[in-house]
């Protein structure tokens, strides 16, 4: 097994956060992986994207010029490497901020999924980046949900810890609004 993913966004958006959640629940599963972070110099309202690379087998390089999986937390996000997405790959974005017409690829599958709408609905517009995380992965079957929850102990500071349960039920959320979306 070898999966690559790609997630971009502003910074604040919890991006990173997404791909080291994935990292570490990858690695703690006994796989071989690669977390490649990547942000611009601006606390708040950069950029910020990361590359993730799970394997059963050692991994060569961290860099992706091609994800197969590719997540978008806004448009210039979008606009800037939805080239770069691999022919057949997987382009999930945040229909929230992003319009239809912006996705231009026909060779890939294209799945919208509404992230700050979804996470306002549960009362919280932080948890936008959890619902990315579930919709990556029912649409991936890379980890289950109790992965990602064993993980986020530690990748999450000691005192976000109380918030755990809310960020795993988000992570649900976004993983049964995906599945509900695509049948």
């Amino acid at each position: 097994m070898y999966n690559d993913f790609f997630l971009a966004g502003f910074g604040g958006q919890g991006v990173l956060v997404v791909g080291n959640i994935i990292a570490e629940a990858a690695m703690r599963a006994g796989r071989h992986v690669t977390f490649m972070p990547s942000y611009g110099v601006e606390m708040r309202g950069g950029t910020a994207n990361c590359t993730v690379v799970v394997s059963d087998h050692e991994i060569g390089s961290p860099i992706i010029t091609h994800p197969r999986n590719s997540v978008f937390f806004n448009l210039p996000s979008l606009a800037h490497y939805q080239p770069d997405v691999a022919v057949n790959g997987l382009l999930i974005y945040n229909s929230s901020l992003i319009e239809s017409a912006e996705v231009k690829r026909k060779d890939i599958k294209v799945v919208p999924i509404p992230f700050n709408s979804l996470a306002d609905g549960m009362g919280n517009a932080r948890l936008a980046n959890m619902i990315a995380l579930g919709a990556t992965l029912s649409l991936t079957g890379i980890l289950d949900i109790e992965e990602v929850g064993a993980a986020m102990p530690f990748v999450f500071a000691e005192k976000y810890h109380k918030l755990i349960p809310k960020n795993i039920e988000a992570v649900r959320k976004g993983f049964d609004y995906t599945k509900e979306a695509s049948r």
